[in-house]
């Protein structure tokens, strides 16, 4: 897995286990970001952005942020072994002024969203969705905060979970099996 644009263009970075996390493939990472800066519904703009990535994995997802310009990234992260991953790779992109690495449980995280209000919070669950309905349950709590921020989950087909209980869905698409959902917090 790679860079794809940006700073860092075409850099490795290392991977945890599969069977822990669900990278993203290259090319749905590329037409993930294609939508959110080229597509009229969302027109996201990185330029002194703030990311907020839960289940961070790699940190292949908000790196990518800000090799296209981000301000700050906060990663959370909760395997042992992939927040060690995750560790390496921001310390071999040399972005630890620019990052937050959180190694925890979401839920558990007391993060003070009226100082940091991120422009853009990205899920990407592994494998199931047990606890997605008290992550957006925490989200809604802080919807004054979040009211602006663009939520991007991403999950694979066969997945159910009922989104539009928490998020006004603006657009959702699908790779093969992966589908992106994007959307904002139910007022």
């Amino acid at each position: 897995m790679r860079i794809i644009s940006g700073k860092f263009k075409k850099q490795k970075l290392i991977l945890p286990d599969p069977k822990i996390t669900r990278p993203l493939r290259d090319y749905v990472k590329e037409s993930l970001f294609n939508l959110l800066v080229h597509s009229p519904l969302l027109q996201f703009q990185f330029g002194k952005s703030s990311i907020l990535d839960i289940f961070s994995g790699s940190g292949s997802f908000g790196i990518e942020c800000l090799s296209r310009g981000a301000s700050h990234v906060t990663f959370i992260e909760n395997d042992k072994k992939s927040f060690e991953v995750l560790k390496n790779n921001i310390q071999n992109f040399s972005i630890l002024n620019e990052g937050n690495l959180i190694f925890g449980d979401f839920l558990k995280i007391q993060l003070d969203f009226s100082l940091t209000k991120p422009n853009l919070i990205f899920l990407d669950p592994p494998f199931q969705f047990k606890f997605l309905r008290q992550v957006f349950e925490k989200l809604s709590e802080n919807k004054k905060n979040l009211s602006d921020s663009i939520i991007m989950i991403h999950y694979e087909e066969g997945e159910k979970f009922n989104f539009s209980d928490y998020l006004d869905e603006i657009l959702r698409k699908k790779y093969g099996r992966s589908i992106v959902l994007f959307g904002k917090i139910k007022n």
